[in-house]
């Protein structure tokens, strides 16, 4: 029988897509209220940065609310808030009428149903095959992208006010349910162990397989809180990567290498396949980051953060039409490597500190993607508007991918815990 732990990572994998596709979703909107409304591009794009900052200054919040009351009532109560937020978006007519309700409520909501809940129950259910778990659950970041066409055909057959409501209809109908039926903070709960091995061990079923081996015994064996994690250099090193890579490098590319390609020459319809294309990949990118259960975290970061940077050194050359094919490989490997690198960081994290409390240890550490995502948008239109192009900001995104692999070398999951072949492993049960 199937692990009931894959379920769960297949439930992550439709929150992430719907959860984050109606964050995404926002960029199709976002020319449609600048039609309307004809607010400046700054105050209008505010609204995302906005809504990332709350999702950063929730995440300790949702992971004191999965330490304290359990996985499944948060994120019913984080579906809830970004239904809600998504449904009143529709009646704004102000900009802190977007910051309240999209901004806000969304943001503070999709928090609680995000990578904070999800890494704190993955990291219960599984240790040999967490980073294959954590490739599944991010397959639906990727897919968050696919939102990008039904959007844009909402928005014009029904207009984006109803279109918010239709976002915020499917999210609620789809979540909820399958956050009650599905989710479950311990596999104890459905008396297993965790990849599936059964509460009740079968020495005939055992067979060699590879395990994960605490190799810091005396770190392993400390439960972490927030109060012990932050006197940690660990702690720090893995915020300063969410920060650079996953947070100020990341959403600098999303941003604006749609309105880089239409500065060089492309077509709006030609830009945008960019951005479509960069989340296909990255869907595709992340299911590949299974190898960090084989060649380690280090590595496996260290591989993504180069395809990444080769991706943004070809798109800094790119200076007209006349070789589409660069485009084209900046959008492939920025999303591969960027695939690779994201669930191996959240993999990262939970090799590093685990405990009954570590939810919290989670949602801090989440803060520094939020902050650096926040960041991102408008440091690159900054630069841009300093320089006249976006050479200064990309260089930045170049610094921060090796910033991050570096603070992954020195945060060493590796020397914490690491697979190992073993002959006394139990096959794993349903």
């Amino acid at each position: 029988m199937i692990f009931y732990g894959w379920y769960i990572a297949l439930a992550g994998l439709m929150s992430y897509a719907l959860g984050y596709g109606a964050r995404y979703s926002f960029s199709v909107i976002f020319p449609a209220l600048l039609d309307e409304f004809k607010w400046p591009r700054d105050v209008t794009a505010a609204m995302l940065s906005w809504h990332i900052l709350i999702y950063g200054f929730t995440a300790p919040v949702a992971g004191h609310l999965v330490d304290r009351i359990g996985p499944r009532p948060t994120m019913v109560l984080g579906t809830s808030l970004l239904s809600l937020g998504l449904a009143l978006s529709k009646w704004a007519n102000e900009p802190w009428h977007f910051y309240a309700t999209f901004g806000f409520l969304a943001g503070a909501g999709l928090c609680m149903i995000g990578s904070v809940p999800f890494t704190t129950v993955v990291r219960n259910w599984f240790e040999r095959n967490r980073g294959l778990a954590f490739s599944i659950i991010f397959f639906g970041s990727g897919g968050a992208f696919a939102s990008y066409p039904p959007v844009a055909w909402l928005i014009h057959r029904i207009g984006w006010r109803n279109t918010f409501l239709v976002e915020a209809l499917v999210v609620a109908g789809v979540l909820i349910p399958l956050f009650l039926w599905i989710v479950r903070y311990h596999p104890m709960e459905k008396g297993l162990l965790q990849d599936g091995i059964s509460a009740d061990r079968n020495p005939a079923a055992a067979k060699p397989q590879r395990i994960m081996l605490i190799v810091d015994k005396r770190w392993g064996e400390i439960e972490w809180t927030i109060a012990k994690a932050i006197r940690t250099r660990r702690y720090w090193l893995l915020s300063l990567a969410f920060f650079s890579f996953w947070g100020v490098s990341e959403h600098i590319l999303v941003t604006h290498h749609v309105a880089f390609a239409i500065d060089v020459g492309y077509s709006d319809l030609y830009a945008s396949s960019v951005l479509s294309l960069f989340g296909i990949i990255f869907a595709f990118g992340s299911l590949a980051g299974l190898i960090s259960d084989r060649i380690g975290r280090e590595l496996t970061f260290t591989l993504g953060a180069a395809l990444s940077i080769s991706g943004i050194i070809f798109l800094m050359l790119i200076k007209d039409t006349s070789a589409p094919w660069m485009l084209y490989y900046y959008s492939i490997s920025l999303g591969f490597g960027i695939g690779l690198c994201a669930p191996t960081l959240a993999a990262s994290i939970t090799d590093i500190f685990q405990g009954p409390k570590v939810g919290s240890v989670i949602g801090t550490i989440w803060l520094g993607f939020a902050i650096g995502g926040a960041i991102g948008p408008w440091l690159g239109g900054w630069l841009f508007e300093l320089s006249g192009n976006y050479f200064f900001a990309f260089l930045i995104a170049i610094i921060l991918n090796v910033v991050a692999c570096m603070a992954i070398w020195l945060a060493a999951p590796r020397q914490v815990r690491r697979l190992v072949k073993s002959t006394e492993i139990m096959e794993p049960e349903a």
